[in-house]
C-alpha cells in the first residue's frame, strides 16, 4: 500500500445549497456544529495522528466560518481536504482564496453528464457551477482531485456520456459510487435507487471502455459488493483506501474509527470466498430488495494477515502512557497496534494490505485477539502449536478508556504456552468417540495419535478421506484406513458413521452448505459431528520477511472461506437433524481454533 497522509473526515453540519434526491444526511438538516466545537475537534484530530483534515457536510463551503476553520487546520500543521458539490468554487474570489490553502484532497460530486440530469437529481440549477469547479480545480492541479459520480437511476443510463464533459484524465480520478438508500433516497426509493446488479454492470462497462482508451485514466468505484465487480476488485476506493481512519459527525463529541456499519452481508455471502474482504451491501438495499442479485465467488484466498513492524522502536511505559496522556498519537485503531519489544520499548505495526475488511480486522484483533509471533526462521507456520506464539493486550490497556476507540493497545506475549489449551480440549472431545469414525479432509492425520488408544482397544475404527492423503503408519493399519477421495466418494453413499470429523477442512470444501448437509447425512442417529477450524489471524512480520515470503513462492492459498464463530453457530442451528452439543470459541481455546460438537437426533 502506498504511503498516504492519514486523513480524518469532519462533518461540520448538514445545511446544503443543493437538495439531492439521494442525500443521506437529510434527516440531520438543521444541525450545525459551532466554530468553537469544530476547532476543538480539529486540534484533537491532530493529537490522534491525523495529517489531513477533510471538511464535509452537508456542504462545508457555505459556512460563514469556512476559511476560519481552514486556518485552524493549517495552524494545527495539517493539510486540508474537502468533500463538496463545488458550487461555491465556481466563484473566482472563493476559488482564489481556497487555492492559497494547503489543499491536498478534494472530492467533488457530479450527478449527471448534462444539466437536465444533474439538476433533476440536485433539485437546483447547479450543473454549470459544478462543472466549472471541476475544470477549475483540474487546471490548478489539486494533488488529489476526485470526481465522484453518484450512480442513481437517473444517471445510470447516461454513464457513458460522463467522460466527454470532463477535463484531461491525468488531472483527476474518476469514481463511481452506488447511491446509498438512506435519507432522501428512501422517499422515492424505486425512482432513485437502481438495481444494484444493473448499476454494477453499467459501471463495469464504463471502466472497461476507459481501459481501451489511449489516455491513462485513474478509475475507482465504491458501494458495490465485490461479487458484482469481477475484474475490478482492485479499483475499489472507499474511505479506507483513500487513507481515512477517523470520522466525526457534527452531533458527535469526539472522533471514532471509520466503519462500514451501514453495510451488511446476506446469508448467501458465507459461500463467497471474498466474504472476509468484502464490505457487503447497503443495509437499506438488502431490506428492500433482498439478496437474489448477489453471486458468491469461489476461489482460494488467504486466512491470515500481516502486521508489518515499523523500522524503529519508541519508549512507552503502560502505567504512564504517553499516548493516553495525549503527548503522542496512537496507531490506527483498527489496522494498527503496538508490540512489546523489550522493557519500556515498543514497535508500531500496521496492516498495509486490503485482503481483509475493517470489519474482519476489528473482529480478529479486537474481539478475538488473534495476533501471533512466528517462530524464528519461519516464513509460514507449519505446526501452529510449535510455530506460533500468541500475543495479548497489556492489562493496562484493557483498563484504558481509549482502548479500541482511539488506540488499539499494546500487545505482548501470552505467558502460558500457546495452543496447549486448544490441544487439551480437542483431545478430550476426540477421546469421547467410539464406533466407526470418518475423518473428512484428514490430510496427514495430525489427530490420529489421539484416537490410537481407542483404536488399539477395539473401541474405534477409523476411515480418513482426502484428495491428497498422507501415509498411514504401519502400526495403525489394523484399526485405521485412508482412501483418496472427497465427500462424493461412492463407497460413502450407503454408509453411516458414529462420528464424523471435519477438523480444519471446512475451509477447503468448495460448497459450504452442501458440505455441511452431507456431513450431517453421514452421521448415524445419536452420532457425533465434530467440526473445528481457524478464524482469521494476524502475524507480526518485518518488512524484509514479507519480501522473502513473496519471493519464496510459498503463498499458494488453499482456503475457500474462513468462518467466524458466530457464523458457524448460525449455520449449525439450521442444519437438519442436528442439535448443538458443545461450542468452544477461540477465547475458550486461547488459540485460532473454534470447535463445535453437534449431535444427531
Amino acid at each position: 500500500m502506498n504511503r498516504q497522509l492519514r486523513k480524518a473526515i469532519l462533518k461540520v453540519g448538514y445545511r446544503c445549497n443543493n437538495n439531492c434526491l439521494f442525500c443521506h444526511s437529510a434527516p440531520h438538516r438543521g444541525h450545525d456544529a459551532s466554530t468553537r466545537e469544530l476547532k476543538r475537534k480539529i486540534g484533537l484530530a491532530r493529537r490522534l495522528g491525523a495529517e489531513t483534515l477533510v471538511l464535509s457536510g452537508g456542504e462545508p463551503t457555505i459556512r460563514d466560518d469556512f476559511f476560519r476553520l481552514a486556518t485552524s487546520i493549517e495552524k494545527n500543521k495539517m493539510s486540508m481536504g474537502l468533500v463538496t458539490n463545488g458550487r461555491m468554487l465556481a466563484y473566482p474570489d472563493f476559488m482564489e482564496r481556497l487555492v492559497r490553502l494547503p489543499l491536498d484532497y478534494v472530492q467533488l460530486s457530479l450527478c449527471g453528464p448534462d444539466a437536465a440530469t444533474h439538476d433533476a437529481v440536485t433539485q437546483t440549477r447547479s450543473f454549470v457551477q459544478t462543472l466549472t469547479a471541476i475544470h477549475g480545480l483540474a487546471d490548478l492541479s489539486v494533488p488529489k482531485l476526485t470526481v465522484n459520480v453518484v450512480v442513481t437511476a437517473h444517471v445510470m443510463p447516461r454513464l457513458d456520456n460522463i467522460i466527454a464533459i470532463l477535463p484531461s484524465p491525468d488531472r483527476f480520478r474518476l469514481k463511481f459510487s452506488f447511491v446509498e438508500p438512506e435519507g432522501n433516497a428512501l422517499d422515492e426509493f424505486s425512482a432513485v435507487v437502481p438495481r444494484i446488479s444493473e448499476a454494477a454492470s453499467a459501471v463495469r462497462r464504463v471502466l472497461e471502455a476507459t481501459r481501451s482508451k489511449p489516455e491513462s485514466w485513474r478509475l475507482a468505484w465504491d458501494g458495490f459488493p465485490l461479487c458484482l465487480m469481477p475484474g475490478f476488485e482492485q479499483d475499489e476506493a472507499a474511505l479506507r483506501e483513500d487513507g481515512f481512519f477517523l470520522m466525526s459527525e457534527a452531533f458527535e463529541e469526539g472522533w471514532h474509527p471509520i466503519d462500514d456499519r451501514h453495510r451488511t452481508h446476506a446469508p448467501v455471502c458465507l459461500e463467497c470466498s471474498l466474504r472476509r474482504k468484502c464490505r457487503g451491501v447497503f443495509r437499506g438495499y438488502l431490506e428492500r430488495r433482498g439478496p437474489h442479485e448477489l453471486r458468491p465467488i469461489k476461489r482460494a484466498g488467504p486466512n491470515s494477515f500481516n502486521l508489518i513492524r515499523g523500522h524503529s522502536s519508541e519508549p512507552l511505559v503502560p502505567s504512564r502512557c504517553a499516548i493516553r496522556a495525549g503527548y503522542r498519537p496512537p496507531p490506527d485503531p483498527v489496522r494498527g497496534l503496538l508490540l512489546s519489544y523489550k522493557k519500556g520499548r515498543v514497535f508500531r505495526c500496521q496492516v498495509e494490505s486490503f485482503d481483509f475488511s475493517d470489519e474482519t480486522l476489528s473482529a480478529a484483533i479486537g474481539d478475538w485477539e488473534q495476533i501471533y509471533r512466528l517462530a524464528k526462521g519461519r516464513l509460514v507456520p507449519q505446526d501452529f502449536s510449535k510455530d506460533l506464539q500468541k500475543l495479548v493486550p497489556h492489562n493496562e490497556c484493557r483498563r484504558c478508556p481509549c482502548y479500541r476507540q482511539q488506540c488499539p493497545g499494546l500487545y505482548q506475549p501470552e505467558e502460558r504456552p500457546s495452543f496447549s489449551q486448544a490441544e487439551g480440549i480437542l483431545g478430550t472431545e476426540l477421546g469421547r468417540l467410539s464406533g466407526n469414525v470418518l475423518d473428512v479432509g484428514c490430510g496427514s492425520m495430525p489427530y490420529l495419535h489421539a484416537l490410537e488408544p481407542l483404536g488399539r482397544q477395539g473401541r474405534l475404527r477409523f476411515l480418513g478421506i482426502d484428495p491428497r492423503p498422507g501415509r498411514l503408519p504401519r502400526r495403525d493399519r489394523s484399526w485405521a484406513q485412508v482412501v483418496k477421495g472427497s465427500l462424493g466418494l461412492s463407497r460413502l453413499s450407503r454408509q453411516r458413521f458414529d462420528a464424523v470429523l471435519a477438523l480444519r477442512s471446512l475451509a477447503h470444501l468448495p460448497s459450504l452448505r452442501k458440505s455441511l448437509e452431507r456431513l450431517a447425512q453421514l452421521t448415524a442417529p445419536r452420532g457425533t459431528l465434530l467440526l473445528a477450524d481457524d478464524v482469521v489471524f494476524g502475524l507480526e512480520r518485518l518488512p524484509d520477511d514479507l519480501k522473502r515470503l513473496k519471493a519464496s513462492r510459498r503463498l499458494a492459498f488453499e482456503h475457500y472461506r474462513t468462518l467466524m464463530p458466530e457464523e458457524i453457530l448460525s449455520l449449525a442451528e439450521n442444519l437438519p437433524g442436528m442439535r448443538l452439543g458443545r461450542f468452544y470459541s477461540p477465547a475458550d481455546t486461547s488459540s485460532t481454533l473454534w470447535l463445535l460438537r453437534l449431535e444427531k437426533r
